[in-house]
């Protein structure tokens, strides 16, 4: 009985350490800074790949990141949030989010939208969030019964000249209704591709700011002389 016990102990161990080698912080290693951020939480967008200073994410699976709906509404979100720190001689000067889907929709009374916000919050130095609204144009209508998709995408910017330290969040909203009592009508829209490059920019060390002074010095010794020579 006492065998048993411990076997069973020994066993619940061991599906907890499992359980817990699911979720864990990882690391990406970019030019000039390094992102963090909980596999845990990737929601909707999935794991992210880093190419360069450029952070890619392909949401994929059935139904993916959509909505969809033939009467009514229906609504999908979701968030990734990651911090990010400049390695030391470089500060963070912007993030440029590009996203991209396609859709389609048929019937009166039909439509979908896109929406959300990249947000920026800065930690070092400390400062206000700064965000940037995510919106893509989404009008164009099928005709009766087609389901041929269009394609959307969008582009929000946030300039953060001079930071070292920031938490980031993308948030993506996905909207698609349906309200009509004359006929079929449907509504459908996707997202597939999210790319967020990370602007850097390479701050002098103090030996090269003490240099450059040095030969202004030098300069203006050297024009002092040549005047008095005059």
């Amino acid at each position: 009985m006492t065998f048993g016990i411990k076997k069973f102990a020994a066993s619940a161990v061991v599906a907890l350490a499992a359980g817990g080698a699911h979720a864990a912080m990882q690391t990406l290693d970019g030019v000039g800074f390094d992102i963090t951020y909980d596999d845990a939480a990737l929601g909707l967008f999935g794991s992210p790949s880093l190419i360069d200073n450029s952070l890619f994410f392909a949401p994929s699976g059935s139904p993916g990141f959509s909505a969809q709906t033939a009467s009514g509404f229906a609504f999908t979100n979701s968030t990734f949030a990651f911090q990010i720190s400049a390695d030391p001689g470089y500060v963070l000067t912007a993030f440029t989010l590009v996203e991209e889907g396609d859709y389609f929709y048929f019937g009166e009374g039909s439509g979908v939208d896109v929406g959300g916000q990249l947000r920026v919050k800065p930690l070092v130095p400390l400062a206000e969030s700064m965000t940037s609204a995510i919106e893509a144009d989404t009008g164009i209508m099928n005709t009766t019964l087609s389901i041929a998709t269009h394609n959307w995408s969008s582009m929000s910017v946030v300039e953060t000249a001079g930071i070292e330290k920031a938490n980031v969040s993308i948030e993506n909203l996905l909207a698609a209704y349906s309200y009509t009592t004359s006929g079929p009508s449907y509504a459908f829209i996707e997202k597939k591709g999210v790319e967020l490059a990370v602007g850097v920019a390479a701050v002098p060390e103090p030996e090269s700011y003490a240099l450059m002074l040095a030969g202004i010095g030098m300069i203006g010794m050297a024009a002092r002389r040549r005047m008095n020579r005059m």
